[in-house]
């Protein structure tokens, strides 16, 4: 019991270092490239935390376990809007921070997610030819939301090395994802030393430990009053696990779905990236009240699992 604590603990203070650092990277190369911090933190960050999706959704995959990697995709998805979201507005002080939502990359999100939803639903099958269709959309998406020059701009231009932003960048991508592996073996150890099932821990721990990068990681951002970065992760991050996590999967193996679980998992994607732009565009003191919203969502929708 002592040393699965010890565990947990080196995985908290894995994931801390890690997203610190993670955040660090990301401010020093927006100033480096004089690019603004949300598409900084786009691509950084939101590729960074995709990193745990995107290495279960492989080795889900080539076990012909697709259909695992999709779910963990979208299931990350609805945790990345509806929980790390919610977590992360505890830490803002709403008064003194500003919110934006650029609209390219958020329509980009929906318009990913749709496609995939279009793709598997009717047939009930993730093939190759539907991953390849997804990244082609991926690729569009990306050009469509480039940034102008106005929205792309930093008034920061310190200039840094590269090489050792590089060095950064995968150091905290280490951190992350070793931090994530201990902190859920700690947990699950100490679950079940307390008498708790595998199927609960599966269903939660192990779902919860993919999404721990993107919330220590918005924690961090929230803490020193990045909201962009906030925005930014969460964005880019559901955009990758399609993208990529979810596409990799369905190129190395097809899958096949039930649509009553695909219409529950794609119908609450869609609701909590709704409320999830109501948060962000309202007025402060509504803020807290849609986070509540995606909360219960969130509680609504795990309880819909164990059922």
């Amino acid at each position: 019991m002592i040393e699965a604590v010890s565990i947990l603990l080196l995985g908290l203070v894995f994931l801390l270092v890690g997203s610190d650092l993670l955040i660090t990277t990301t401010e020093r190369t927006a100033s480096t490239f004089s690019i603004s911090n949300f598409y900084a933190s786009f691509f950084l960050i939101g590729i960074a935390t995709s990193a745990p999706e995107i290495f279960i959704s492989i080795e889900s995959a080539m076990q012909n376990q697709t259909i695992l990697a999709v779910g963990n995709a979208l299931g990350s998805n609805i945790s990345n809007i509806a929980l790390v979201f919610s977590i992360s507005m505890l830490f803002v002080n709403l008064d003194k921070f500003s919110f934006s939502l650029p609209s390219r990359p958020f329509i980009s999100m929906i318009m990913l997610g749709s496609m995939a939803f279009i793709l598997i639903f009717f047939d009930k099958t993730l093939t190759m030819s539907d991953s390849l269709v997804l990244i082609l959309v991926f690729i569009i998406s990306i050009y469509f939301f480039k940034p102008n020059k106005e929205e792309n701009r930093n008034e920061n231009t310190k200039k840094y090395s590269r090489i050792v932003l590089f060095l950064y960048l995968i150091s905290s991508l280490v951190l992350l994802i070793y931090g994530s592996n201990l902190f859920i073996t700690g947990a699950t150890e100490i679950a079940l030393f307390l008498g708790i099932t595998s199927y609960v821990i599966g269903l939660t721990l192990v779902a919860l430990g993919t999404s721990l990068p993107e919330l220590a990681a918005s924690i961090q951002s929230a803490r020193k009053g990045k909201v962009d970065f906030i925005i930014g992760n969460i964005i880019g991050s559901n955009i990758f696990n399609i993208a990529i996590a979810m596409t990799t999967a369905g190129l190395i193996n097809s899958a096949f779905f039930y649509n009553t679980d695909l219409l529950r998992d794609f119908m609450i994607l869609t609701f909590s990236s709704l409320i999830f732009y109501l948060a962000i565009s309202s007025k402060n003191n509504l803020k807290t009240v849609y986070s509540v919203v995606l909360v219960i969502t969130y509680s609504l929708y795990i309880e819909s699992i164990f059922k």
